[in-house]
């Protein structure tokens, strides 16, 4: 899991993550990479992490006080 202060970056990547094409095949999955080209499930983690969003503790949430 990839922690990111981003939430466009979460929404996008997780996004990503969720439309992967997935296929059943001698009874083991698989996913596609990219457009015919197909990993087994095992190594899905490593091209596609899960995002985790944390709130950045250095940002400042009212823009007229400065710290």
């Amino acid at each position: 899991m990839i922690t990111t202060h981003s939430i466009k970056e979460y929404i996008e990547k997780n996004n990503v993550r969720k439309m992967v094409r997935w296929k059943i095949h001698d009874g083991k999955w698989f996913f596609e990479l990219f457009p015919g080209f197909w990993q087994h499930e095992q190594s899905f983690d490593r091209f596609f992490p899960q995002y985790e969003y944390k709130k950045n503790p250095n940002e400042n949430p009212d823009g007229t006080y400065i710290q």
